[in-house]
């Protein structure tokens, strides 16, 4: 019979009232004998929340419903075996149990099945809140079921109050989730933080304090403030400055505080950091030094309120004024009674700073010397005359002022004594007006180059202060006397007008005029590398002389002033520095770009009151810093975390390249050694570290201990990198490889691991597996600074295949380039790389295929000005004798070498016949093979401009041949070279005739030029400084005149009359020299002939 669904539901209930285990009661024996049981109801049902967490535990029916033979139904006991199991297994299944039924043998059948239930919370873990914050508490929680599933549960269903947050500490919130016939309750923790500072640093900048700090968990709405303590008397009232606070930063300053020593503490709510100490210096004299020999100025160490001249005293002499500058920093003091080139000192009292009358202390200086004030420049106007007896140039004798440059235009009537070493000067003495003198010197016959060496003393002055430079102030140059015509050139004269020096490893000098650096270099023989010497191999000849205490200082380097193109810092030895509060002399010979040497001196007194200090701190990978400081430091002391000292790393003090001009004696890199102690051996931890420096040395330290630097500690965070070393591979041509490391490795050897870790590899079809084929290959090159290697076959392909008798090649197999796992190692990160593999026949490599095209000149580049041409290829290519492997290509014919590389340079001679000049291939460029160098055996630029040569040229590249024997065609370029252009002539201005005697005018000299001259100025024609006669000056008592040919006075007065002393011209032949850069009164300069015969009586 079957149960319908509401019949089974009744019976279920029914079973769920009944008493559990209950015994079968007797049945009467009359009423068994007259029915029988013949159907017992089977009982399903349906249980949630297990043993533990069930609301309503599980008790199984105490009686079932039988129907009985008469038809009738009736509830009888019912004992069940066995018991219902909670394990995970039977999570949503069936379990039966059997039960005996009182008045039957027949079972009784109950099915029950155990859903799932939930076994527990999974208490998320809550970030911690500042006082007053709001909790974060997530949309969901993940709640575990017994049959191991976790779900999400919104958080609304775990009946959660609001977390309080009024204050700090630990704190549980209460949580109730209700499931099916379940509930689990328990806690989820969460922390109330205070206010955490941290990293408290300050720094002082005249009177103003900054302070920063980290700040974690600030309490909501707390005020950040910067408390000071005046006199660190922490128990007086503080200022009070406002502070920031923005994503956990904290960050406050102020200004105006008094000198002296204070404290100060960080404040954030109710929260204060430890106090810490600070300083405001006292304001004191800074610096004082002699402008010129009435002039003094002073700095001061902050900005003051005013000055007068009886705040300042110097013993000696007498303060007439002050003025203060704008920014009240400096003040110049006119004074009285200052000699030349001594020591005195200046004391500051009763100045007002702050509205306070304060004594800054005193400070001692070295007026300047006459040396050092003034210079007498002498430069000719052509730097190389010809060595005929005839030619000539104006030298001229300026008086200068070196701090300014300028010609001293007051100066006048000062007698020189001049003198030459070879030639004539048309006077031996000779007067500055207006500040300038000028003489012509003439050259003397020689069948060498000569060089003549012109001096110039002050000897006499009656103008006041000029007498000071009498025997003290001398110049020189030099000109050339050639044996060859040169076009002459503009003189530039140079001069140092001072030096100066605020640190002592170097000395900055000031010129008269903005040069190039590489003109110094040249000048001080700089500009080559004098091996066996340290610090790039330089070192200064004698062109320059740094001098303390009879002692000479090494100068290996010089430096240009970015924002002063007329000064250089001229860089000495780190074991030749200069000492300190000590006077520093210098003597400098400086040649033009028109080989005119000047030399000049200057001196001063170093005086460096700076103590040296670490700006920064910056990690550079896992295992190197980078510590930059405020000037040049001689030696320091450092210590990693408190704790790891130099056993632990290496100091690298940068030094100065003079080669690049590049100066990073500033700055120290500290490279960690394999034993320190990190995570990592060798390697910094990822985070936050500390260096602590100390015994700070700048080079003054070295002779004045007031210069070593105080300690200090300062912070840096080191990255995590984790990235391991890797490649990549370009094939260039079949017979090269390209490998591209992509992080600077650790002591490298890329040729040792050739053919053990790194495999050059051929697959053999045969045995399916790659073989080693490194033999046939060689690392020709490795660049540490790029990563990059290069290996080439040792052999060409056709030798390696036997491919005349094989007719097979390398592009009949497969290679590959395989380097073993932790081959390398990255130098900044220590890691070492994964076994790599690195396929050579990627789409597109030139492996893949017979090589049958050669290679293309792209182009060729002049390298201006030079005759050096640079060929760059499309591909690699051999050049003989030039590759490391020639590689000979074996074929039917047998062994070929690569062809042998010619360049040729044609163009047409002065007759325009076409002419080739031979040329060379002298270098390959790079690494690549594909860019070479070639240069014109012969100087073009001299062809064209002394032999009369045309000015198109080509140059042809022949016989090339790329990496597999193609040869490349021929290649041209065409290229203009310039002829250098004369120099233009405004007018012509010529001597026409010249005579003597004629008619009245007996020992008179006449020169008739084709243009009125000049008769006042540098060109004067009437001063007897532009005439030499018979190879002397003219003789004293020569006067001179002028007349004009044509009676137009528009046009000039173009005769010269020269009257000498009877006797002076001799019975035959007398020979006349003029200036030869005489000008006419129109400014034409003079051209022709300068140097006349005159026969007496004869035109």
């Amino acid at each position: 019979m079957g149960y319908s669904k509401k019949t089974n539901k009744l019976y279920a209930a029914a079973a769920a009232l009944a008493v559990t285990a209950s015994v079968v009661a007797p049945v009467a024996a009359d009423a068994a004998s007259k029915v029988s049981v013949k159907y017992i109801s089977p009982i399903l049902m349906k249980h949630a929340g297990g043993s533990k967490y069930a609301v309503k535990k599980l008790t199984l029916p105490t009686k079932v419903k039988v129907k009985l033979s008469n038809g009738k139904y009736e509830m009888r006991s019912v004992k069940w075996s066995g018991s219902v199991k909670f394990e995970k297994k039977y999570i949503n299944k069936y379990q039966v149990l059997y039960g005996k039924v009182a008045g039957t043998t027949k079972k009784a059948v109950l099915k029950v099945e155990l859903q799932n239930y939930v076994v527990d919370i999974i208490e998320p873990v809550l970030e911690p809140v500042a006082v007053g914050g709001k909790v974060q508490l997530p949309s969901t929680i993940n709640v575990q079921y017994k049959s191991g599933i976790i779900v999400k549960r919104p958080i609304s269903k775990f009946n959660l109050k609001t977390p309080s947050t009024s204050k700090a500490g630990k704190y549980k919130l209460a949580y109730t989730y209700k499931g099916a016939n379940s509930v689990v309750t328990g806690y989820i923790n969460y922390e109330v933080k205070a206010a955490n500072i941290s990293n408290v640093m300050g720094s002082v900048d005249d009177q103003k304090l900054s302070v920063k700090a980290d700040v974690m968990y600030p309490a909501v709405g707390a005020k950040a403030e910067l408390l000071i303590y005046p006199g660190k008397n922490m128990s007086a009232t503080p200022i009070v400055a406002k502070g920031t606070l923005s994503k956990g930063k904290f960050m406050a300053s102020q200004g105006g505080i008094p000198e002296g020593t204070h404290s100060y503490v960080v404040k954030v709510g109710s929260v204060k950091s430890a106090a810490m100490d600070f300083t405001i210096a006292s304001t004191v004299l800074a610096s004082a030094k002699a402008i010129g020999k009435e002039r003094v100025e002073v700095s001061f160490s902050r900005a003051v309120d005013s000055v007068t001249a009886d705040n300042f005293k110097i013993a000696g002499a007498t303060v007439k004024s002050a003025t203060l500058s704008p920014d009240k920093k400096s003040a110049v003091l006119e004074v009285e009674g200052l000699e030349y080139g001594k020591d005195y000192s200046v004391d500051a009292k009763g100045i007002m700073v702050g509205g306070v009358a304060k004594d800054l202390g005193s400070l001692s200086f070295m007026t300047q010397s006459v040396e050092d004030i003034w210079m007498l420049e002498v430069s000719p106007k052509a730097s190389t005359i010809v060595a005929n007896g005839a030619d000539n140039t104006e030298v001229t004798f300026a008086l200068k002022n070196k701090a300014t440059g300028e010609v001293d235009k007051n100066a006048d009537d000062i007698v020189l004594k001049l003198s030459t070493s070879f030639g004539a000067l048309a006077k031996d003495r000779v007067t500055i007006q207006d500040g300038k003198a000028t003489v012509l010197l003439t050259s003397e016959f020689s069948n060498t180059d000569i060089e003549a060496i012109i001096k110039a003393e002050i000897i006499e002055t009656a103008a006041g202060d000029y007498k000071n430079l009498i025997g003290k102030i001398a110049g020189e140059t030099k000109v050339k006397f050639s044996t060859i015509a040169v076009t002459p050139a503009p003189i530039e004269m140079i001069n140092v007008l001072a030096a100066e020096s605020n640190q002592a490893d170097r000395v900055t000098i000031f010129l008269d005029k903005a040069v190039s650096r590489e003109l110094l270099l040249k000048s001080f023989g700089l500009d080559k590398v004098m091996q066996g010497l340290h610090e790039e191999d330089y070192l200064a000849n004698d062109n320059i002389q740094i001098e303390q205490f009879e002692g000479t200082k090494r100068v290996i380097g010089v430096k240009a002033v970015p924002s002063n193109p007329k000064a250089f810092e001229l860089i000495l030895d780190k074991e030749t520095p200069l000492q300190d509060n000590a006077v520093v002399k210098l003597t400098a010979k400086i040649t033009s770009n028109t080989d005119t040497e000047v030399k000049s001196k200057a001196s001063f007194k170093l005086t460096d009151a700076r103590q040296p200090e670490v700006t920064s701190v910056k990690a550079v990978g896992l295992n190197q810093l980078e510590v930059k400081f405020s000037e040049s430091v001689a030696t320091a002391d450092f210590k990693i975390d408190g704790q790891y000292g130099e056993k632990y790393f290496d100091v690298l003090h940068y030094g100065f390249d003079n080669k690049m001009g590049v100066d990073r004696r500033d700055t120290v890199k500290i490279t960690l050694k394999d034993n320190y102690p990190g995570l990592k051996q060798g390697y910094f931890a990822a985070g936050k570290h500390s260096l602590q420096v100390s015994s700070i040395y700048d080079y003054a330290a070295l002779s004045d201990e007031t210069n070593i630097g105080t300690t200090q500690n300062l912070d840096f965070t080191v990255a995590a990198d984790t990235v391991k070393p890797t490649a990549g591979v370009v094939v260039e041509s079949p017979e090269q490889f390209r490998i591209m490391f992509s992080k600077g490795l650790k002591k490298a050897n890329i040729l040792a691991l050739l053919d053990n870790e790194l495999k050059f590899e051929r697959y053999n079809s045969n045995t399916k597996k790659y073989e080693d084929f490194s033999k046939y290959v060689d690392v020709t090159s490795y660049n540490k600074e790029t990563g990059e290697a290069v290996i080439e076959l040792m052999k060409d392909w056709t030798e390696i295949y036997d491919t005349v008798n094989t007719k097979e090649n390398y592009y009949n197999d497969k290679f590959r380039i395989t380097l073993a796992k932790d081959a390398i190692q990255a130098e900044a990160n220590g890691e070492k790389n994964d076994a790599l593999v690195l396929d050579l026949n990627y789409d597109g490599s030139p492996l893949n295929s017979p090589d049958l095209k050669s290679a293309e000149i792209n182009t060729i580049d002049r390298l201006a000005p030079s005759n050096d041409f640079v060929v760059m290829m499309s591909e690699p290519v051999k050049i003989r004798d030039l590759d490391e492997y020639n590689t000979p290509l074996i074929n039917s014919d047998g062994v070929v070498l690569p062809p042998k590389t010619t360049v040729e340079f044609i163009g047409k001679n002065k007759d325009g016949k076409i002419v080739t000049i031979d040329g060379s291939v002298l270098n390959y460029t790079d690494t690549t093979d594909k860019n070479f160098r070639v240069a014109a055996n012969e100087n073009l630029q001299k062809l064209v401009d002394m032999e009369g040569y045309g000015e198109e040229w080509k140059v042809v590249v022949k016989s090339l041949s790329d990496d597999v024997g193609n040869t490349v065609a021929t290649a041209t370029h065409d290229f203009k070279l310039m002829k250098t252009p004369p120099t233009p002539v405004l007018s012509p201005f010529e001597i026409l005739k010249v005579t003597a005697n004629e008619k009245n005018e007996k020992d008179v000299i006449r020169i008739k030029f084709t243009e009125g001259v000049q008769y006042s100025g540098m060109y004067d024609a009437t001063s007897t400084a532009n005439y030499v006669l018979n190879g002397k000056a003219l003789p004293v008592g020569t006067t001179i005149s002028l007349a004009d040919s044509d009676d137009i006075v528009s046009n000039g007065l173009d005769i010269v009359k020269i009257k000498v002393p009877a006797g002076t011209l001799k019975t035959l032949s007398n020979v006349i020299v003029v200036n030869k850069d005489l000008q006419s009164y129109d400014n034409s300069v003079l051209t022709g002939g300068y140097e006349k015969a005159v026969l007496l009586g004869l035109n």
